[in-house]
């Protein structure tokens, strides 16, 4: 049998564990006997049966226990607050994204132009030359194809035809010998290039090459 130490009401059903008029916890009934105690006994009389109370449900028992025994639910606004906090994330996120973005056009632009500066380099800007040209005739000049010249050279530039850089150096007194390199003889994106000599001291065959020599 337990009781409930508050009330002093008393349950004989085992499986109660609070009390169903204030949900006191229940104690057994021989857990709050002093063993010093005297008993007092009642006189004898007609026994009557006690009415056996009805279990309560699942459900009033949990509602009925202490505050200590219910189970806690989180505050309402956790979850705004969590709602909250990846919204105000979503900018920053954005803001990187730019960030890389710009930094990958930027670094794309440099590496673009260097190699542009290499370019120029490689092949400078091609010298001014007059003018006036002179159309050479054929007795002028004694061309010889798949050739190359080697000698003092006055200058270089790039030029579009062998014709060109032919009549450049008919126009040229000092010119005494010119090579017009073929257009991508030695790289794909190579321009045609002509080299006026003001002395030609010697002749390597190439097929890259197309030189002549004046008469």
């Amino acid at each position: 049998m337990k009781t409930c130490p508050s009330c002093r009401k008393s349950y004989e059903d085992e499986s109660l564990v609070f009390c169903l008029d204030d949900g006191t916890r229940l104690v057994r009934e021989d857990a709050t006997l002093d063993p010093q105690a005297t008993w007092n006994m009642s006189p004898p009389g007609p026994t009557v049966a006690s009415p056996r109370p009805t279990p309560p449900t699942a459900q009033s028992t949990l509602t009925s226990g202490p505050p200590e025994f219910q189970m806690a639910r989180p505050p309402a606004g956790a979850d705004y607050t969590r709602g909250e906090s990846r919204r105000g994330a979503l900018p920053w996120v954005f803001a990187i994204v730019l960030v890389l973005g710009a930094s990958g056009v930027l670094i794309a632009w440099f590496l673009t132009r260097g190699d542009a500066d290499k370019t120029s380099d490689r092949y400078p800007t091609p010298t001014p030359v007059p003018s006036v040209r002179s159309t050479p005739s054929p007795e002028m000049f004694a061309m010889l194809d798949n050739m190359t010249f080697n000698g003092t050279r006055i200058t270089y530039y790039q030029r579009t035809s062998f014709e060109l850089c032919q009549s450049d150096c008919a126009g040229n007194a000092n010119c005494k010998g010119l090579t017009w390199i073929r257009p991508g003889a030695y790289n794909p994106s190579d321009p045609g290039m002509c080299y006026l000599m003001s002395a030609v001291t010697d002749r390597v065959p190439h097929s890259c090459c197309i030189s002549a020599v004046k008469n």
